[in-house]
This record gives structure tokens, sequence and C-alpha cells, in this order.
């Protein structure tokens, strides 16, 4: 029986098509634009949430700091100070933020609705019984508004209602998403009632 004869053993690499090459190099340049398109946007991305996580801080400390500040005026019916102490305990809780921008602290004579007395149930004013605070750079002054505290009702279950209204600017750090966002917050308490028969009355 004749035997078939054998067939050359193939030596070196195979060689790929030259349109193969071609492809390859394509893909390359597709990548390149693709990465060229994404890298913005993902950077954006990450500067978006480090913008807005700073904003979020930013409004705690805030909501915090009149929450507190509103406590201290609302367990100081009647006292002279009330009002400055609410300040004072403003500036203190919201020591986490940079006072430098606040643009209003009022301590006000709230109506049904949380707003002050007068402004239509919006903060466009303070007016009524209304104590304005600026920033002087290293607490909070009176800068405007009054409220006689003798004028305080502090009769069990007709007590007035104080609030602590903020109004706060937050620079952007990067100032890619915004340059600046105006924040606020307010809280509303009634003053602790007084026994009537306490020296000066409760109302």
């Amino acid at each position: 029986m004749a035997r078939l004869p054998k067939m050359p053993r193939r030596t070196g690499r195979r060689r790929r098509p030259l349109f193969f090459n071609r492809i390859v190099r394509d893909d390359r340049g597709v990548a390149a634009v693709e990465a060229a398109i994404i890298t913005p946007i993902f950077l954006l991305l990450i500067v978006g949430i480090i913008e807005f996580g700073l904003v979020f801080k930013d409004q705690l400390a805030i909501t915090s700091a009149v929450r507190a500040g509103a406590r201290i005026a609302s367990a100081e019916p009647r006292t002279t100070t009330f009002a400055t102490d609410a300040a004072s305990q403003v500036a203190r809780e919201g020591s986490a933020i940079d006072m430098s921008d606040v643009k209003a602290l009022w301590v006000y004579q709230a109506d049904s609705s949380g707003h002050p007395e007068g402004a239509g149930g919006t903060f466009n004013s303070c007016a009524t019984n209304c104590v304005q605070f600026a920033w002087s750079g290293s607490t909070f002054v009176q800068s405007a508004g009054s409220w006689d505290p003798t004028s305080v009702n502090a009769c069990e279950g007709t007590q007035d209602a104080v609030g602590v209204y903020m109004s706060f600017n937050h620079p952007g750090v990067t100032q890619a998403i915004f340059s600046s966002i105006g924040l606020s917050s307010y809280t509303v308490m009634r003053f602790e009632p007084i026994p009537s028969l306490q020296s000066g009355g409760c109302k």
C-alpha cells in the first residue's frame, strides 16, 4: 500500500491580513474619541456631586442653627435678651458655615403660617415684632427692627409663636456648576408658658 507524502510543516508566525491591521487601528481611534467625549462628562458629574454635597451640608447646618435659636427664644418669654440670645445660639450652632455669607437673620413673631406677622405669608418683609441681625465678623449684632419683650403673650394656651429665619448665600467652590445658590430655613415654636401670677404677668 503506497504511503501518502507528508505535507510540509508551516514555519513562522501566521501573518494577519492587512485589512485586520486597519480595523485594529480604527478601533483605537474610536476609543480615543470616546474617551475624549466621556472624560469631561465624567469629571463634570464628579464636580456636581461634590458641589451639591456641600450645598446639602450647608442646608443641614442652617436648619440646625435656626432650630437651636428658636429653642432658646421660646424658653425665654418676656426676657429682655431673648432675641439676642437666640442669635448667639444660631452663631454657635452654625459654626460649620461661613457666617459672613448670611444675608438675613430674623427673630420674629410668627403668624399662623409660620411667617412674620404682617408679611402676607412670605419672607419678603419683617416689620412687626421682628429683630433683624447682621454678622459683625465674630457675632450677630442687631441691625434693625424691634420686639418689646413685655408685649409677648406667654399665657398658657394662648402663647405667641416665635420664629427664627436665616437666609444664606452658598458660594460655588469650582464655579463650574453654579456661582452661588441661595439657601434659607426657619423654625417656629410657641413661647413656653409662664404663670400669670409671676412678677410682670404672662402678658
